[in-house]
């Protein structure tokens, strides 16, 4: 009896070994140790595009996509969220968007399956690697494989062949396509049935003339978007050849249209431009400053634009350049003649061009020796002056009214106008970067120099003058700019340069005037400024033109280079209050005289206000309209006609004054 009882206990054990927690379709665990059990199920399913469950057999058709998706159960069968799910399938029958997903909150975890044109069955399998709760190692749990059957998609209607060629990198060719020995291309066909849709994985051949060009592959298959690709390499031989493309579709032969190049040696030039002067301003070869050497390139390419080295290239001046004493420097020497340079490995030759002792356009043509037709000619290169001339160079301030002083004799340190030269030659070119300008001033302090950059395509600089010191007794001072310059002429013959008999504009020699208001020069006072050619005869009138800061009888009828350009720019040292004084006062209006201490301009920018206030008995409040709103930049007092909107009878106006320091001075006017 007890024999018995032990082998119905021994068949029992057994028979519960081999149904080892069931369902293999679900899914294996594995630990890597023995005698573990099922911690987890993954189970996979094939789905339409909607998330609609295949029915079996699973047949997938090219042309449409499908969802391969894993759900993941723990050991109670409740779904396992945020998991990482790995996917595998036969690449050559399907491709997946993603290698792996996380699943949802149901545990589902879905990928894009998109079948190839090919046919063929194969499986969707899936796998993760699964830590149970409370377990230390992670089990791999592996879902069985879901199969599937792949139908290719045949093409409808009769399919159509698009090819183009492309450079290296993709780019489309422009016509006429030219392909360039020594480089590389690209045929890319399109493939599309007749409904547009792209034909995948069909095999297209490609051809052209084995003499001109090879292709590799001569054949490729098209991908997801009907697109094939192979490479064009041009051999040496230069002609006319064509690409074209065939395939097979439904055993049917189509083949796409013929595409043309050219194939051109990379050694023959095409094209010759002019690439660049610089500068492209230099001045005459007697300046005493600036730049008189511009180095001038041209570049010879060939049809591609690549630059063409080991060509000789001839280089010309215009005659109009050579007779301005303009000459080319090679080697250190100075020639009019043509030279004939070799274009080195980018193309390019580069040449130097002096300048010479008048100011003139100048114009370099660049020949190609194999090819006269090839020519180019550099443009915007210019011979200036150099030199500035009185009547083509100005000074200014920003402001020219500064508020400095409280009022009377004293001043508000510190106070700061900027001061902008301008400078220009004879014929109002720009002079050149670098040259130094002198700057002094009656009152306050001024930097001593500037020194001259081209901004905005015109030379100029800038100085500070800051306030210090004593005011002026009238409020008016004066700041003088200088440096060495030409007197201005009038070039009757057109030849850029001064000849005997020409009229010209004569200087004398240049002062600081101590007193800005002052008509006439003081040798008592005023401050002769040394330099340049002085004389001593009286100073003609030129075109009704008077140089200004000049004192009297220091000319010398005679024209000359070297004489001091004076630029003088009147400020005045305005106080802070105003003093108004009223005119034409009358029910409608009233006129307003607005000026410092000293019956100058107030600071410049200072703001004008009016209001109007009433008696209870007035039953409408006039408006007040000015004629301006500000004082202007300048030195002298300004007028302000104020107006009313009614009558202004038994009513006051108060007329307030501003300046940019916040300075208030008000007056009241009643009528």
């Amino acid at each position: 009896m007890k024999y018995l009882k032990f082998l119905f206990v021994l068949l029992t054990a057994s028979l519960l070994a081999a149904c080892g927690g069931g369902g293999g379709s679900a899914g294996t665990a594995s630990s890597g140790s023995s005698g573990s059990t099922t911690t987890a199920t993954l189970v996979v399913t094939l789905t339409d595009s909607s998330g609609a469950a295949l029915a079996t057999p699973h047949t997938l058709k090219a042309g449409l996509f499908y969802l391969a998706q894993a759900q993941a159960l723990d050991s109670s069968g409740k779904p396992i969220a945020n998991q990482v799910i790995t996917f595998t399938t036969d690449s050559t029958l399907v491709t997946l968007a993603a290698a792996t997903a996380l699943t949802d909150s149901t545990g589902v975890a879905s990928v894009k399956m998109t079948p190839l044109s090919v046919a063929g069955a194969g499986s969707v399998g899936a796998s993760m690697s699964y830590t149970a709760s409370g377990a230390t190692t992670a089990t791999t749990i592996t879902g069985t494989a879901a199969s599937y059957q792949v139908t290719p998609s045949a093409a409808t209607g009769t399919p159509t062949l698009s090819l183009a060629l492309t450079d290296s990198s993709g780019v489309a060719l422009s016509t006429p396509r030219t392909f360039l020995t020594g480089s590389s291309y690209k045929a890319k066909v399109t493939v599309l049935d007749a409904t547009s849709a792209p034909i995948s994985n069909l095999v297209v051949n490609f051809t052209t003339d084995a003499t001109l060009a090879t292709i590799s592959p001569s054949s490729a298959l098209t991908d997801a978007n009907g697109v094939a690709t192979v490479q064009i390499v041009p051999l040496t031989l230069t002609g006319a050849g064509s690409v074209q493309a065939s395939a097979s579709v439904n055993g049917a032969s189509y083949s796409s249209s013929a595409v043309s190049y050219q194939v051109t040696s990379a050694s023959v030039a095409a094209s010759l431009s002019f690439v660049s002067a610089t500068p492209t301003s230099i001045v005459v070869s007697n300046a005493s400053t600036g730049t008189k050497l511009s180095t001038v390139v041209f570049k010879l390419a060939n049809g591609q634009g690549v630059g063409v080295s080991g060509q000789s290239v001839n280089l010309s001046l215009n005659a109009q350049s050579i007779s301005a004493g303009v000459a080319f420097v090679v080697n250190g020497t100075t020639s009019t003649g043509v030279q004939t340079l070799v274009t080195d490995q980018n193309g390019l030759v580069s040449i130097n061009v002096a300048s010479g002792t008048l100011p003139t356009p100048v114009l370099v043509t660049a020949t190609a020796a194999s090819n006269s037709s090839l020519t180019a000619t550099s443009v915007g290169l210019a011979v200036t002056n150099g030199r500035p001339t009185q009547l083509r160079s100005s000074i200014a301030s920003a402001p020219l009214s500064v508020e400095a002083s409280p009022g009377g004799t004293s001043i508000i340190q510190g106070v700061q106008a900027t001061i902008t030269v301008l400078l220009s030659d004879r014929m109002g070119n720009p002079i050149p970067a670098g040259t130094v300008v002198n700057l002094i001033a009656s009152h306050g302090q001024i930097s001593g120099a500037c020194t001259v950059a081209i901004v905005n395509s015109a030379s100029q600089c800038t100085a500070v003058w800051t306030s210090a010191a004593a005011r002026p007794s009238n409020g008016w001072f004066t700041v003088l700019a200088y440096l060495d310059g030409e007197e201005d002429f009038v070039d009757a013959n057109g030849n850029n340069q001064y000849d005997l008999g020409e009229s010209f504009y004569d200087e004398g020699q240049a002062y600081l005037p101590k007193d800005a208001k002052a008509s006439a020069y003081s040798a008592a006072t005023d401050q002769p400024i040394a330099g340049g050619t002085i004389g001593t005869a009286a100073c003609a009138v030129t075109n009704s033109t008077v140089i200004p800061y000049m004192i009297p009888n220091t000319c010398d009828n005679a024209w000359t280079s070297s004489i001091r350009v004076r630029l003088g720019v009147t400020m005045n040292w305005s106080s802070s209050y105003a003093t108004l004084t009223s005119s034409n006062s009358s029910t409608s209006g009233i006129t307003i005289q607005v000026a410092d201490d000293l019956g100058n301009a107030m600071p410049s920018n200072s703001v004008l206000t009016g209001s109007m206030s009433c008696p209870s008995t007035v039953t409408t409040t006039p408006k007040v309209t000015l004629s301006r709103g500000k004082t202007p930049d300048s030195i002298y007092p300004v007028t302000v006609a104020v107006s009313f909107s009614d009558s202004a009878a038994s009513c006051t106006l108060s007329f307030t004054v501003t300046t940019p320091a916040g300075s208030v001075t008000t007056g009241t006017y009643k009528f």
